[in-house]
Parts: structure tokens; sequence; C-alpha cells
């Protein structure tokens, strides 16, 4: 018989009072049970009352400390008339109750058929009466009507009632540790859900304990239920199973008596485990789709609440920033951030408790990036001012000191304009070639007599009697401390030395300006001497190789030391293992640095041999190779022109052809027997930006016989020399 609702019964009653007139002890109930109703409406109205008043007066909470009290004295009241059974009941007057218990059960199955599985099993948790309506055998349609509402779900399986399918499908914590996070990991052969620290516990299929006394017919039809775990990475898979139900299942097997009925569960159990198996396809695919369908649905809730928080930050004149951040290029900090990603639509209460909180990160965002831009800028006029003067030094003489670009940049014409001009005003390449006309020779002016002074106070610790003019000796050898091998240099390489324009600028606020533009590194400062010293070694090597070609070591410069173009032998690296390849040659910019590396390094003294080999000149100098035929090294310039060059014959014949036909007569450089670099030296020089060592190179040549013994020997340890009858010079450095 179908329940009905306390209220409908009442109703009855008064109804057919009449028809019952004889009932004396049912019209005396009725009447009580009237009374009561009537006590009980007005007790809900007056509660009704006290609420909406409590209400009103918790609104105007913040007007003054009188209506405080009287809201506190109002809860006060309503809590005192509120029966006891309903003082802890969640809700009005806990109205899931009063549904359990008074409304009939076929308008609560009317409603529930309108619910999803989920739903019904959250309900079942909130009364014990709910509970004894779900969990019976009468609701099952229920259930049944409640699943079928959930679009592409599979059906019911065998193994599981409607309760247990929907806690599998729609519980979203871990089965194993009870944790309440979100778990959606479901190894749906073992009907459960798994997170990844309680799944890497379960027992590997290879692992011995797991099949200890289990029964080998388990294993021949594949009976227990397994699944695949996915590691760290996408190679590190590996199938696991479950402890439980393989000791249930032995229970079960265990516990029948003859072989026919063993058999015949284990078919039975087999034709299970392949339908689980398949059905829990099926339920992946559903849960894969509902999982995207929820994220989809997530990212529009997002998307919503994202585009009203602009539309808000519109009014109040923030919009644009934030949409700056968005259309940025690097994160997004606006769409991630707590406050505007969560998936909850936006309400004016939400809006003021974040309001505060993302106009400052707005207003500190605008501050970063306006610093940022404005450093654009700045790089940007940098590199334009860097560019032009970089046209003017390729054009220049290299074989006079330019100043470097760090000058440039801290001199104070070309870092007011650079700072002080406004950064909607653009400045042109146009505009710094012309200021850069105006005011480098003037700064040329100033900083050339400075440098080549610094440069002779360092000469005249080791030689006081030196003077400008020494600089241009090919005797005259620096050397730089900064670097490990400490380079050998001639003037003016050193102005082109990039250790000696990694240095602070002078004035304080120029050196912070000028990090700017070289991201704190000094990599492009001005130019200082303080890691250029005097190298002994370095010029007792120069002096033994300027005597060696019967120059005077106290006149003779640069210029007569490439003239000369001294054939120089090695022969500590030919007597050397390491170096089994033939006797080895070089120009003299490659042996000055050979000879002097060995101290810096500490290897063996080099005994270099110099100029005269007799009959085998011929032959050493025919395996003379051009090294730099394909090289992209331009270490030679014009001297015409100052154009880099690459060295070689071919390289600098073409570009006198195409530039300078009319000062120089091509043809009779390219007829000449001599068709290397060093027999056009008066038409180029060395360019001073590359090192000493990489201004030569060095070639093997292995002799047909045993190569003759050479009796004139230098020492540059002991500045001694001697002459046989061969003329053949030698030298061995400390290096």
């Amino acid at each position: 018989m179908t329940r009905q609702s306390l209220r409908i019964k009442e109703n009855q009653v008064s109804s057919v009072d009449s028809d019952i007139h004889d009932a004396t002890a049912s019209s005396r109930n009725s009447t009580n049970a009237g009374r009561k109703r009537a006590q009980d409406d007005e007790h809900r109205e007056e509660d009704e009352k006290l609420e909406e008043e409590h209400s009103r007066k918790r609104v105007r909470k913040s007007d003054s400390d009188e209506n405080n009290q009287s809201v506190e004295s109002s809860a006060k009241k309503t809590k005192q008339r509120m029966p006891e059974q309903f003082r802890k009941v969640r809700g009005r007057l806990g109205m899931l109750e009063r549904l359990a218990k008074d409304v009939p059960l076929d308008v609560i199955f009317e409603i529930f058929c309108y619910l999803d599985p989920s739903d019904l099993l959250r309900l079942a948790r909130t009364s014990n009466d709910l509970r004894g309506i779900l969990m019976s055998k009468s609701s099952e349609s229920i259930w049944r009507t409640a699943r079928s509402n959930v679009e592409g779900l599979p059906p019911l399986p065998l193994d599981l009632n409607e309760p247990q399918y929907a806690h599998l499908l729609f519980e979203s914590y871990c089965h194993v540790c009870n944790h309440k996070g979100r778990c959606d990991n479901i190894l749906w052969s073992f009907r459960m859900r798994c997170c990844k620290s309680c799944a890497a516990a379960l027992p590997s299929l290879s692992d011995g304990r797991y099949k200890m006394d289990l029964p080998v017919q388990f294993f021949n039809r594949n009976l227990l239920p397994q699944e695949c775990i996915q590691g760290a990475t996408r190679r590190h898979r590996r199938d696991v199973g479950n402890f439980q139900i393989a000791a249930r299942l032995k229970a079960e097997f265990e516990a029948l008596q003859t072989p026919k009925e063993r058999d015949a569960w284990i078919t039975r159990k087999s034709q299970e485990r392949r339908a689980i198996v398949a059905h829990g396809r099926l339920c992946e695919v559903w849960h894969k789709a509902r999982l995207s369908k929820r994220t989809d649905e997530l990212s529009d809730i997002r998307k919503q609440r994202k585009d009203a928080i602009l539309e808000r930050l519109a009014e109040i004149g923030w919009r644009e920033e934030a949409e700056k951040i968005i259309d940025s290029w690097r994160e997004d900090e606006f769409t991630n951030h707590k406050a505007v990603k969560q998936p909850k639509k936006l309400t004016d209460y939400g809006w003021n408790s974040i309001k505060t909180e993302l106009v400052e990160m707005l207003s500190t965002h605008k501050t970063e990036r306006l610093a940022e831009e404005k450093r654009c800028t700045l790089i940007q006029r940098y590199s334009r001012l860097e560019k032009e003067y970089d046209d003017i030094r390729s054009a220049s003489d290299l074989r006079e000191p330019f100043p470097a670009v760090g000058d440039i940049f801290t001199y104070k014409v070309f870092e007011n304009l650079i700072w002080e001009t406004p950064e909607d005003e653009e400045l042109t390449d146009v505009l710094f070639r012309e200021k850069l006309a105006q005011h480098l020779p003037q700064i040329i002016e100033q900083w050339k007599p400075a440098k080549i002074q610094e440069l002779v106070e360092i000469m005249q610790k080791s030689v006081p009697s030196a003077s400008a003019a020494d600089l241009y000796l090919a005797t005259s050898v620096f050397e730089c401390t900064n670097c490990l091998s400490r380079p050998k240099m001639h003037y003016p390489q050193m102005f082109y030395h990039p250790c000696c324009i990694q240095n602070p600028a002078a004035d304080s606020l120029s050196d912070a300006r000028l990090k700017t533009y070289t991201y704190g590194r000094n990599t492009k400062g001005p130019w200082m001497s303080r890691r250029i010293v005097w190298s002994d070694s370095g010029s007792r090597a120069a002096t033994a190789i300027v005597e060696s070609c019967f120059l005077d070591p106290v006149t003779a410069t640069i210029r007569d030391l490439n003239s000369a173009n001294p054939l120089i032998e090695c022969t500590t690296c030919y007597a050397d293992k390491i170096y089994p390849f033939g006797r080895a040659f070089m120009r003299w910019p490659f042996a000055l640095a050979h000879s002097s590396e060995s101290a810096a390094y500490q290897l063996p003294h080099h005994t270099l041999v110099f100029n005269s080999f007799g009959e085998e000149a011929q032959q050493i100098l025919a395996c003379e190779p051009e090294r730099y035929i394909y090289s992209s090294h331009h270490d030679a310039c014009c001297a015409h022109c100052h154009k880099s060059l690459v060295r070689s014959f071919k390289s600098l014949v073409d570009h006198f052809k195409a530039n300078h036909s009319d000062i120089i007569n091509v043809e009779k450089l390219e007829a000449s027997s001599v068709n290397k670099p060093e027999g056009i030296q008066e038409h180029w020089y060395w360019n001073p930006c590359f090192a000493l060592r990489d201004l030569g190179n060095e070639f093997r040549y292995r002799p047909p016989v045993a190569p003759v013994n050479v009796a004139a020997t230098f020492t540059a340890d002991t500045a001694t020399s001697t002459t046989s009858s061969d003329t053949s010079d030698d030298i061995s450095s400390d290096s």
C-alpha cells in the first residue's frame, strides 16, 4: 500500500468528518492533530518572521553598534525557539528529513527519476530514511532510470549492483588510501579507483610473492584480473595484480570439492573476466569522454569568468593592461592568476574580494612593462649607434688606435642623446651618423694621445728611455695578464683586444646606464690599459727574429719585419714524438707567439732556426700552403680603402681589380712569380683585431733524407748567438 503524507491524511479526515461521527476517539485525535498542526504553523510563521528580521538586521550590521546588539538578540531568540532535533541540521529545519517522512513514495520516486546515479548516491548519505528508501530492492527501478539519464554510460555489469556501479563511476576519491583528493585513475578489472602512490604498491605479475600458493589453473586459464599501470615515463609500464581479489578467488576455488565443480567454476570465472575486461574498455571510453567534456565545461566557465572580470576592469580603467598581459609572448600571468582561473561564476561579492588583488598585480605589471619597454628602446638606440660606429671604423685605418665603442657610449653627447630623448621620439640611423660625423674627430683628438701615453708609461717601467716612437718597433711587445695564455701583441693590437674593453665606465651613472645595454657584464666598456704589461720574453724573441733578418732591433719596425718575412723552423717540435709529421715551419707572427707560449704553459723550450736552409729552401717553400684560401677570417686589410679581406692572394687581387685598378697595376700583380700575399705586402696590412698567433700559420715539411745539422743557434734566455758556414740562426725561448 502506497504511503501517504500526514498532510494528505489530515485533509482526508477533515473532509469525511461527517461520515465517521460515531468514531469519537478518532474525531478527538483528528481535532488534536489539527490543533497541533495549527500550532506548528504558527511557530513556523513566527520562526520565519524572526529569520527575516534577523537577515535584515544582519545586512545593516555595519550601520551602528545598536543594530549589532539587536541582531545578536534576535539570533539568540531564534536559537531558543528552534526545536532541539533541528538545531544541528543543515538547511532550513531539515527539509530532507521531512521529505523522507511526509512526502509519498510515488512522489519521491517521481522526483528521483530526474536525477543521475551520483545524486542518488549522495542523497542516500543524507539521512537514514532516505538511505532506507534508496538502498531497498524496490528502488532498483529508480537507479536504472537515473542511470539511463547519463549519456553513453555502459550497461550495468553482472558483478555489481546499482549503488556499487554508481560508486565506482562517480566517487572520485582513492579507494585504497581514502584520500579525498580527486582521483581519476580507475582500475576497471579491480573495480576500484587508485591514486599513483597506491598504484605503485600493487604487486607486479612478475613478482613471485603474488603467484605464491595460487593454483596453477589460475595462470593456465588467465583467470586472475590484471591492469597495466603507467609509470613516470611512457616506457615505464608494468602489469599488476590484486592480492585481495586473488585471495578471494583462491578461497572460492578451494571450497569446491570435486574436480568437475572446479572446472566448471574456472570456466565461469574466465568468462566473467572476459566480460569484465570488455565492459571495462567501454567504461574507459565513457570515462575519458566524460573527463574531456568536464574539462571543456570548466574551460568555458573559466572563460566566462575571465570575460566578466575584464568587463569589470574596463569600468575602472585596467582592462587595457590586462589585455596586454594576455597578448604578450610571455606566460599569461593574468589568465593563470588564481583569482581569474577559478571555474566559478563571478558574483558581485566575488569581484569585491578579488578587485584589490588584481589591481595590485596589474599595477606591478604595468610598472615592470614600462621599465622593460624603456630598456628595449635604449637597447635599440645603443644598437643603432654601435652599428653606425662600426661602419665608420671598418672604413678607417686600423694601423692607428681607434676608440672602443664603449668610449662612444659613455661620451656625454651620445649618452644624453640616448637617455634624455623621449621614448616616443625615434632616433634614426641617419641622426646617429650625423652626430658621429660631427663629434668623432673631437673624441679621437682627445682620446688617442691619452691612451698612447698610458702605453708609453707601461713601456717605461721596463725600458725607462722609451718614447711614443718606440711603439712602432718590432721589438716592442706587450701581453695581456687577463688571458691564461698571456698572448703577445704589437701596437696597435692591444686597442682591439677584447680584455681591454671589459671595463666599467669611470662615471658610476654612465656605468649603470651602460649595463642596461650590456646586461650587466661590461662587455663593451671603454678601453683601459690596466691588463696590458710589457712582455720581456716576447721582446727577446722579437729581437732574435729581427736580428736573424739582419735588421737593427733599435730601428726595425713591424713593417720592416713584414717585408723581410723570414722563414722559421722549430726544431723542438720536430724532435717531439707528439708531432711525427715532419719538420715544423712558420712565419714570424706565428713564431713570436709559438716561441713564447711555453712560458705560460710551462712547456719545454722551443728552439727556432731562421732563414738559411740551403738547397732545401725551395722544397720547403713549395710545401707552404695558402691556408686562408677557404677561410672566412678577414685577417687582412686593404691599405687603400681599409676594408677587411680574407688573406689569400686571389681574394686580394680580386679586390684590387674591382676597386683600385686605377692606382694598382693588377696585371703586373697577376703576372708576378710570387703568387702569395706576402709578395704584395705593400698593398695590405695585418688586421690588428686578430691575435698574433692567428696572423700566421704553421706547415710541415717531410724531408726525403735526415735533416742537416744546424751549427749556429741563438738562445733567447742567454741572448747569445753563434754563426756557422751556412749562417743559419735559431732561438730557444724560455717559453
